[in-house]
């Protein structure tokens, strides 16, 4: 089947992809602490039990402020994003790889919108293959002794 892909759809998925949301959706929970990971499965464990008694609402904690994110941080996060992901590579040995056409449109369109002359959809697929290696190689290796 195929799918047709509006501009605008695109354009959500490229700005999900390079983390352009609003302030408002990118408000993420921070990681809690183990401690308190572990009082909070206490008392899911514990809520179980008394489900039909009313949880008393916690006044102590100030709410969460969505933070802005600054032009000048969006432009170093550009840069630092185009450092990574977006030098031309060298390529030997080259090997087809397949993608879904919507996964290819979203790249190629990256590539078209940051990328420099010679870049490709290809030499960015290499480049987050590299990256994603460098991060996860030891866990990787370790997982497969496992």
């Amino acid at each position: 089947m195929k799918k047709n892909v509006s501009n605008q759809t695109m354009d959500a998925a490229l700005q999900t992809f390079l983390g352009d949301l609003p302030s408002k959706e990118m408000a993420k929970s921070e990681p809690q602490p183990a401690e308190t990971q572990e009082q909070a499965s206490e008392a899911v464990q514990q809520g179980m039990a008394m489900v039909n008694e009313p949880m008393p609402e916690q006044t102590d904690e100030a709410p969460q402020v969505a933070r802005r994110i600054s032009g000048k941080q969006r432009r170093a996060s550009l840069e630092e994003y185009k450092e990574t992901f977006l030098p031309v590579p060298s390529i030997e040995d080259r090997k087809p790889v397949f993608l879904s056409r919507n996964t290819r449109d979203a790249l190629d369109r990256i590539v078209r919108m940051f990328g420099e002359r010679k870049m490709s959809v290809s030499g960015l697929v290499e480049n987050i293959a590299r990256q994603h290696l460098a991060t996860y190689g030891e866990d990787i290796e370790a997982w497969r002794k496992l």
